[in-house]
């Protein structure tokens, strides 16, 4: 069994790697070796190759992100072979580029969170990065940590109402709970839930509650 080590602890580790390797010939493997056999399913681990202009770098996931999802979106995300092939030029521009360069430039790592929203999903998390020390600069490594994936359903306005029954759903009360507070009844609470849902074009109440936080 995979030993359970903290991103904290993984973000030390790679940093360590980092530094034994500055100022000598480094690479982008034996950085990787240092973390790469105690990533949680939730964690990826990519080396961008930066040698060539962005966004012709090149896109290594020498760990994917393994936890079983329905959102077609991140498989075919980490199918990418090169940057160029990213289906939202602006923010991979912003998000990945520029803060690799800016790593690059400063030589040294940089961490960061997560959130944005990447073909109607919204991914929330945290990421370090890190630069080839040498002179090279021919490479960045990428550790990143998911804390969640949820689709970003359709803009929608709710009621006073449903705006309560979303609230008290988060705080883990169930539907007859919820009638009682709001003086409705259990059925009606269920009913309007569903409806929610169908407004905003999702099928479970996890996602409803996470795009409307």
């Amino acid at each position: 069994m995979r030993p359970n080590v903290s991103f904290a602890e993984l973000t030390r580790r790679l940093t360590d790697a980092w530094l034994e390797s500055s100022g000598i010939s480094g690479s982008a493997d034996g950085i990787c070796r240092s973390v790469q056999g105690l990533l949680s399913i939730n964690m990826v681990l990519i080396v961008i190759d930066t040698t060539k202009a962005p966004p012709d770098w090149r896109v290594d996931f020498v760990r994917k992100y393994r936890i079983p999802t329905s959102l077609a979106a991140v498989e075919t995300l980490q199918k990418i072979g090169n940057l160029c092939d990213f289906p939202e030029g602006a923010l991979i521009e912003q998000h990945v580029v520029e803060v690799c360069q800016k790593a690059i430039a400063d030589c040294r790592p940089i961490t960061g969170r997560i959130d944005q929203i990447i073909r109607d999903v919204r991914v929330l998390g945290r990421r370090i990065i890190v630069p080839d020390p040498t002179a090279k600069r021919a490479w960045c490594v990428i550790l990143g940590e998911v804390h969640s994936l949820s689709v970003v359903g359709r803009d929608t306005r709710f009621d006073d109402v449903d705006l309560s029954i979303l609230q008290l759903l988060r705080e883990g009360m169930s539907a007859r709970e919820i009638g009682r507070v709001i003086e409705l009844s259990p059925r009606t609470v269920e009913h309007r839930v569903e409806r929610m849902k169908a407004r905003v074009g999702v099928r479970a109440i996890a996602p409803l509650l996470a795009m409307k936080e």
